[in-house]
C-alpha cells in the first residue's frame, strides 16, 4: 500500500497567495444569501406568478440553486487557476524506460501434470505468467518456449495483449522432441536480451524437471547470463500432485533432488533467486515476490515530470460559467 501512495503525483502551486481570495469568495456568498433571505435585493413584480407555477413551470429547490452553485464553483475554480497549480511526477530514469523481461517456460510432458486443483502444471504456468505480463505495462516482455529444443515464441514486445493470447493458447504439441532443454532454452533467452539497450536484463526460467537434453549446459549458459548483466530467477514448478498421474515413461527418470541442485547454481550464478514452488497459490505468490524484487532493482537518477493544470482549469470555469447562463436565462430563469 506505501509504494502504490508512493507513485501518486504530487498537487503543488506556483503561486499560492491567490488562495487569500478564498475567504472574501465565501464572505462574499453569505453576506449575499443574507440579503436574500432579507429581503433586501432589488426585484420586479411579475404579474400572474401563480399561473406560470400552475403550468408546470416552478422546479425543486436544487434545480433552483443550481446557477448560483455554477456560479460560485467557477470563481472558485478560477482562483485556483490563478494560483498555477501542476501535478508533479517523480520517477526513476528505471521506471520510466522499464526492464527487459525474458519467460523461459517449459512446455515438456512433465507439466501437463496435474494438481490439486485439476489444473496442469502448465495451466497454472500460463495463468501466473499471463497475470504477471499484464501487470507491468513499462517492460518489454518476450516469451521462450523449450522441451527437447526450444524458440522463442515471443520476442521483447510491449504489446502485452498479444504475449498474453500467446501464453494462453500454449500447448506442448508445438515441440516434437521429447526431454527438457533447459541450457538451450536460457542460451535463447540471453542471446534475445543480448542486443537490448536496457540495462535491467532478467530471465524468468519455469520448469519442473532436469535439463536432459540439447547441447549447451546450464552452468555454461548461465555463465554467459553473467556477461550480459542478465539475472535469472529459476521456478522449480514441480507441484505436489493429487490421485492424478501420467505415465511419462521419456521423463520418468527425472532425479528432483539433482534437478533443484542444478536450478540453484542458475540462479546463485546471475545473482537472481531460486524459487521452489509446491502448488499453484505458491507459484502465483513467488512470480509477485520477483516482481517486487525487481521494482526494488530500479534506481538511477529521479526525473520530474510537470503537468500543468491552469488552461485546463480555465476551460473548466469557462464552461461552467456558460451553463450558468444558459440556465439562468431559459428553464431557470428567476422571477421574483
Amino acid at each position: 500500500m506505501q509504494e502504490w501512495f508512493a507513485r501518486l503525483p504530487s498537487f503543488e502551486l506556483t503561486e499560492p497567495w491567490w488562495l487569500l481570495l478564498l475567504p472574501a469568495l465565501i464572505v462574499a456568498a453569505w453576506f449575499r444569501e443574507r440579503r436574500v433571505r432579507l429581503g433586501q435585493v432589488p426585484v420586479i413584480l411579475f404579474p400572474g406568478i401563480e399561473r406560470l407555477r400552475d403550468a408546470g413551470f416552478a422546479v425543486g429547490r436544487i434545480m433552483r440553486l443550481l446557477p448560483q452553485w455554477l456560479r460560485w464553483s467557477a470563481l472558485f475554480l478560477l482562483v485556483i487557476a490563478m494560483t498555477g497549480p501542476y501535478l508533479l511526477y517523480r520517477q526513476t530514469e528505471a521506471e520510466v524506460m522499464g526492464i527487459d523481461v525474458i519467460l523461459a517456460l517449459d512446455i515438456s510432458e512433465s507439466m501437463l501434470q496435474k494438481d490439486f486443483a485439476g489444473e496442469s502444471r502448465l495451466d497454472v504456468a500460463r495463468e501466473v505468467a499471463r497475470n504477471f505480463v499484464m501487470h507491468r505495462p513499462n517492460d518489454r516482455i518476450g516469451l521462450v518456449v523449450f522441451r527437447g529444443k526450444g524458440y522463442t515464441q515471443c520476442p521483447l514486445t510491449l504489446d502485452h495483449d498479444v504475449l498474453a493470447m500467446l501464453l494462453d493458447h500454449l500447448t506442448p504439441g508445438v515441440i516434437q522432441d521429447e526431454g527438457t532443454a533447459i541450457g538451450t532454452a536460457i542460451l535463447i533467452a540471453v542471446n534475445r536480451l543480448k542486443a537490448s539497450e536496457s540495462s535491467h536484463k532478467v530471465i524468468i526460467l519455469v520448469t519442473d524437471g532436469e535439463n536432459n537434453a540439447g547441447e549447451v549446459a546450464p552452468a555454461t549458459a548461465a555463465g554467459l547470463a553473467v556477461q550480459s548483466g542478465i539475472r535469472i530467477y529459476a521456478i522449480n514448478a514441480g507441484f505436489k500432485t493429487s490421485g492424478y498421474r501420467m505415465d511419462l515413461p521419456s521423463e520418468k527418470g527425472v532425479n528432483s533432488e539433482l534437478a533443484e541442485e542444478s536450478l540453484h547454481g542458475i540462479a546463485r550464478i546471475t545473482g537472481g533467486q531460486y524459487f521452489g514452488v509446491k502448488d499453484p497459490a505458491a507459484f502465483d505468490e513467488t512470480m509477485r515476490a520477483i516482481d517486487r524484487l525487481e521494482k526494488k532493482r530500479l534506481t538511477g537518477s529521479v526525473m520530474e515530470r510537470r503537468s500543468e493544470l491552469f488552461t485546463r482549469l480555465l476551460v473548466v470555469v469557462a464552461t461552467l460559467l456558460f451553463l450558468e447562463i444558459m440556465l439562468s436565462n431559459t428553464r431557470l430563469l428567476r422571477i421574483p
